[in-house]
């Protein structure tokens, strides 16, 4: 019910809550800015990072506040579970250490400007183990200006669930391309659901009498296979949620 930010000169402030999106676990507040000396930070942008760049989270690990933590971008295009069914796409995961009360941090480049916000770890007993994770600061900005804008956030939503192909897995199927995902549900249009783009355009599904064990896997097949959107290939199994994220409503 009642919200204070704290800054660097022991100034402490109230704040209101703008809005939030729990797709992307971010959300913005307000200050007044009025009688502070504040130096915003830069957002960059995420899509040019590189495995092996060096970076620093800044945060309030177990209470310590302004903490900062060094390492390197381990791997990029990782996949993070949000507080809906959607998950995050293209998130950054860094060797930085992060602990809890870094969630919220910027995760900062070497000159300085944020490309990532810090959100969670991956560890077995609670601790640092070397494996981190920050939402990329450019699926952060769209939720940040729609937040400014309205309050409130909307998603895109082509209404399928799918599967990555991969070389062996189209030979096997006979497939004419070696890349793309397979559509395994178009999700139908009802009474309740009249936001079904996938089902309106006339996309095909999975056969369900129709699953293949593969490789280990089950595979169900006999659906349709999206190569491209917009003439950008779908080659990696995030491809397709992070090109629909960039899209609006009615695209």
């Amino acid at each position: 019910s009642q919200l204070y930010v704290d800054f660097a000169d022991r100034n402490r402030v109230p704040a209101t809550v703008v809005g939030f999106d729990l797709n992307d676990d971010v959300a913005l507040i307000k200050v007044n800015p009025d009688g502070l000396n504040l130096h915003p930070l830069d957002l960059a942008t995420s899509e040019k990072l590189q495995v092996g760049q060096p970076v620093a989270a800044i945060g309030s690990p177990f209470e310590q506040s302004e903490s900062l933590s060094v390492g390197v971008i381990s791997a990029l295009d990782r996949t993070l579970k949000s507080f809906t069914k959607f998950s995050i796409e293209g998130a950054i995961q860094t060797d930085a250490s992060i602990n809890p009360g870094n969630s919220g941090g910027p995760l900062l480049d070497a000159a300085g400007h944020v490309v990532g916000i810090n959100r969670q770890i991956q560890t077995t007993n609670g601790a640092n183990q070397g494996v981190a994770f920050a939402i990329p600061i450019d699926v952060a900005k769209r939720s940040l200006d729609q937040l400014q804008n309205t309050g409130h956030v909307t998603y895109a939503y082509i209404g399928i669930s799918s599967a990555a192909l991969y070389p062996q897995l189209a030979q096997k199927l006979n497939l004419p391309v070696d890349y793309g995902v397979l559509i395994n549900k178009v999700i139908p249009c009802t009474d309740k659901l009249t936001t079904c783009p996938a089902a309106k355009a006339g996309l095909k599904g999975a056969d369900p009498d129709a699953t293949i064990h593969f490789q280990g896997a089950d595979f169900d097949t006999g659906g349709d296979v999206i190569t491209a959107i917009n003439g950008q290939k779908l080659v990696n199994s995030s491809d397709l949620p992070t090109a629909i994220e960039k899209m609006n409503p009615g695209d």
